[in-house]
């Protein structure tokens, strides 16, 4: 059944110094963390010479001069965020394109909700370091998608996002994703493309089916029906957030801290203070392991709505509320490394990037905003972003990502039909986030 809400009064310095800050206190690799996926600079030496009888402060003091020598010996053109983030400004195309392929499209370019994730992630990031280039990027980015579907339609060739339309012809919601950006934009450099792109999403949306208190839901397969899956809040509610401050109408904002209450009272299970990532209207209940990144997917969300907010708003201490509540929730179960697992209880299961990107973030943007005050909370987002550093490889690619996923019982589901990709979209923009996160908590 759904919960029963029970609301009775709810009421730098530079990179480099922040850097160094990290690997000093970054606590030595375990036997699990250090493998061959981890990058040389972490794990060569540690590696060779961890030995679990070993006593843990020598392993401790060994590791921290490790990673002084590592510090001394690159500049902060090799540090992984900045070289993440650069790849990306390298490999998205801007400007106006004068052909289909000129300039080259790549997955940067395309209709993907991933995409909306990466440019909050530059955003957050230039706003921190003061990096025009970042800064810039969402606006360039969103714009050469305008100009070129002005220009020469829905072609985009790079990936499936164009060939199946995701942006013209959208079928699920997910693919909704990416339309935040598109009212954002509007509000500083209108254009007829961002309007046609939002009028082709609200009368997709339109037509969405709803369970009966009206939270927007999916048509699942046959054997399962309708059902609340906790990927969709984020794909719909920075939408509306924006909506709201375009059009100057608040209902869009309250609809959106409507969803995200719904959604709480359906998936959050108070024993294990987790979030189950379906709600099937056929089962009347929870459906599906405790999967990582839908957890993530659910905070992402909450996390952007509160920005929104007004202070003196009458829900939002009901939303401060469940924010909270998940991230003690979550806090809980992070590793001892700072990651997060691929199914959230099962700590047997592989580190998961792009959810311990997400939970990071939103930690330290709640301790950034002020909505998280005890030290613990400050301390549990270094730890995620700590974490984060070691899952960056030689070629400075994110290890360790789920693919896109759905939504099962079964757990080899999740560990060998979902086995871990490198560098996947999923864990870009969290880990720009984070590290955007982690930057501005230490100035």
């Amino acid at each position: 059944m759904k919960l029963k809400r029970c609301r009775t009064s709810r009421s730098i310095q530079p990179w480099t110094a922040s850097f160094l800050s990290s690997f000093h206190t970054i606590k030595p690799l375990n036997v699990k963390q250090c493998s061959p996926k981890h990058p040389r600079w972490l794990c060569d030496d540690v590696r060779q010479k961890l030995n679990p009888k070993i006593h843990a402060k020598p392993i401790a003091a060994l590791f921290s001069a490790l990673l002084l020598v590592f510090h001394s010996s690159y500049g902060a053109d090799e540090d992984p965020l900045t070289r993440i983030a650069d790849d990306v400004v390298k490999q998205t195309a801007f400007g106006e394109p004068i052909t289909r392929n000129d300039p080259a499209i790549t997955r940067y370019n395309l209709w993907m909700y991933q995409n909306f994730m990466l440019m909050e992630g530059m955003d957050a990031l230039g706003e921190v370091m003061g990096n025009e280039a970042y800064k810039s990027y969402t606006s360039r980015s969103i714009d050469f998608f305008a100009a070129y579907q002005s220009k020469f339609g829905d072609s985009m060739t790079a990936g499936p996002a164009g060939k199946e339309k995701w942006y013209t012809k959208p079928k699920e919601m997910w693919q909704s994703g990416l339309i935040a950006a598109l009212a954002e934009r509007q509000q500083t450099r209108p254009d007829p493309e961002f309007v046609r792109g939002m009028k082709l999403f609200d009368t997709f949306l339109e037509k969405v089916p709803a369970f009966a208190d009206g939270v927007l839901v999916r048509k699942k397969s046959k054997s399962r029906g309708l059902g609340l899956q906790i990927d969709d809040l984020y794909m719909i509610a920075p939408y509306w957030c924006r909506k709201a401050e375009l059009l100057n109408e608040p209902k869009w904002l309250n609809r959106a801290i409507d969803e995200s209450l719904h959604y709480f009272d359906y998936l959050w299970n108070e024993d294990d203070k987790l979030m189950r990532p379906l709600w099937l209207k056929q089962r009347q209940g929870p459906y599906g392991l405790y999967w990582g990144r839908g957890n993530g997917w659910y905070i992402m969300a909450v996390t952007d709505l509160l920005t929104f907010i007004p202070q003196d708003h009458p829900k939002r201490e009901e939303v401060l509320d469940d924010y909270r509540a998940f991230i003690g929730g979550i806090i809980a179960r992070q590793g001892e490394n700072g990651l997060w697992d691929q199914i959230l209880d099962q700590p047997d299961t592989y580190d998961e990037t792009s959810c311990s990107g997400m939970f990071t973030y939103c930690i330290l943007k709640g301790v950034n905003e002020g909505w998280l005050k005890a030290d613990h909370f400050r301390e549990a987002g270094k730890k995620g972003w700590h974490g984060l550093l070691t899952v960056v490889n030689d070629d400075f690619e994110l290890t360790g990502v789920c693919p896109p996923s759905d939504i099962s019982e079964d757990r080899n589901y999740y560990l060998q039909g979902k086995a871990p990709r490198i560098h996947d979209q999923h864990g870009i923009g969290p880990f720009l986030l984070a590290g955007a996160g982690y930057l501005k908590v230490n100035k």
